[in-house]
């Protein structure tokens, strides 16, 4: 029998197989544990996506002369680039928005990680929150903590995760937990 020498970088799935793998997970040890185990899968996946995105623009060796090569590209052609990585890979499409100095949204109305079917009481694209992190932290070379505000799981129009550093994404959680809403939260930031 022949071994394989080398692995592949992606493997595709069914998409059930995200939904059935949150279930699941969440059955087996609760839906706290679920969410902090598919975030870091998702984190864990940042290096992989990071090499498979700059191979579609182009870019390769090691990680710093990817995140040179990326770094160099104008804001709309990475997050263009980016938005059709995803949706070339069945993910969905995004949109960037700057938000505030440090703080951008992606914005998805068709994310496939969420299920408009769930009724979740909150944002529950948990893989997605970690991978966005993994990858753009990669990307800039530095921790990137993320934020999903809105989710169609919820019964949102749109995922909308909120990214920037840990310090800020503390501070908008802890004023939108208290009720503030986003957008006030936002403004508050100093």
């Amino acid at each position: 029998m022949t071994s394989i020498q080398t692995r592949p970088s992606e493997l595709a799935l069914p998409v059930r197989t995200l939904k059935a793998l949150r279930e699941a997970l969440a059955v087996e040890v609760g839906e706290g544990a679920a969410a902090r185990a598919l975030r870091e899968a998702g984190a864990a996946a940042g290096e992989t996506m990071l090499r498979t995105f700059a191979a579609t623009v182009g870019a390769g060796g090691e990680e710093r002369e990817i995140r040179s090569a990326i770094a160099s590209l104008p804001d709309n052609r990475f997050w263009s680039a980016l938005s059709a990585f995803f949706a070339s890979r069945g993910w969905g499409r995004i949109t960037f928005t700057p938000l505030h100095e440090g703080v951008g949204a992606l914005e998805a109305p068709d994310w496939i990680e969420a299920d408009p079917d769930r009724g979740s009481a909150r944002p529950s694209c948990f893989f997605t929150t970690g991978m966005v992190a993994g990858l753009l932290g990669r990307v800039t070379g530095e921790e990137v903590a993320v934020l999903e505000v809105e989710c169609r799981s919820r019964g949102d129009a749109r995922c909308r995760h909120l990214f920037g550093a840990p310090e800020a994404l503390e501070t908008l959680y802890a004023s939108i937990a208290t009720g503030q809403d986003v957008d006030a939260s936002l403004a508050a930031l100093t």
